[in-house]
């Protein structure tokens, strides 16, 4: 059964006075509720914030002093093991000549200096402020390559050197062809390295010729032209001419040249001298 409307109770009306009570104990109790910041919590709290933009301006200002400060530009080098190739050549091959040290590629400055034709191996190293040493080992000649009047150097490569102007190679090889050379050009290898096989098993031998046809070839003891070719069977080839040389001067005979090139079969001409037989 469902109250009558007059039978609840009716609300208590809240005087005006009552009303500003309450609302102001509602706004005082929500501001106690608030978080509140003392003064020395708020100075903690900037004093990191201070302090890494500090940091950030030094860090700035030291990186700007590095890389604007001529004392870290490398203008020199210190080359060591150099005695074909002067140091001034070899650090205007690195082209790092007024490069900020931070940003020399050492690997790119040893690319650079091995492609100088007098250059082997080349090792490059850098240190502040603006350190760069160059350590090289050059090229060898072996032997001196003579075309016409002009004089070369060649090494176990084959390579075209320069000659040292205190000590030289004992060995010359006089190119019959005449062919233009120049530094960092290339000749027959095989050759030269035939050339070291001779030199050893022909005694007093130190002058070789060189053709595009006929290869090696050289004068004995008793002037003869012997025609080598190349280094294969080389010690067949000189067991083979020792024995004909002795079978000739034992008979007192005189050859114009003697072709060894083939060991299977070996040739020789005679001279046409009096005296000399067919």
């Amino acid at each position: 059964m469902s109250s009558l409307p007059w039978a609840k109770k009716p609300k208590k009306k809240l005087r005006r006075s009552e009303m500003r009570l309450g609302r102001s104990y509602e706004l005082t109790a929500a501001q106690e509720r608030l978080p509140v910041r003392s003064a020395s919590r708020l100075r903690t709290s900037r004093s990191p914030r201070v302090a890494s933009l500090l940091l950030a301006i030094c860090l700035l200002a030291t990186l700007a002093y590095l890389f604007l400060s001529d004392a870290y530009y490398v203008y020199e080098a210190t080359v060591r093991g150099n005695g074909l190739v002067s140091a001034e050549e070899v650090f205007q091959q690195t082209a790092m000549q007024g490069y900020s040290v931070f940003f020399v590629n050492p690997a790119h400055a040893e690319e650079r200096i091995r492609a100088l034709p007098d250059v082997r191996e080349a090792e490059a190293r850098i240190s502040l402020p603006n350190r760069m040493v160059i350590d090289l080992r050059e090229r060898e000649a072996l032997v001196v390559w003579q075309t016409g009047e002009d004089r070369y150097g060649v090494d176990e490569d084959g390579l075209i050197v320069s000659l040292r102007s205190d000590v030289g190679p004992d060995i010359t090889i006089v190119d019959l062809d005449s062919k233009p050379l120049q530094l960092g050009g290339q000749v027959d290898r095989e050759a030269v390295n035939a050339v070291e096989t001779y030199r050893s098993l022909l005694s007093g031998v130190s002058e070789f010729e060189y053709s595009r046809e006929y290869g090696l070839s050289c004068r004995n003891e008793y002037g003869w032209r012997v025609y080598l070719g190349d280094g294969e069977g080389a010690e067949l080839k000189v067991a083979i001419l020792d024995a004909l040389v002795q079978r000739l001067a034992s008979q007192a005979l005189i050859a114009e040249y003697i072709d060894v090139r083939f060991p299977e079969s070996p040739l020789y001409r005679l001279a046409e001298e009096p005296g000399a037989e067919p």
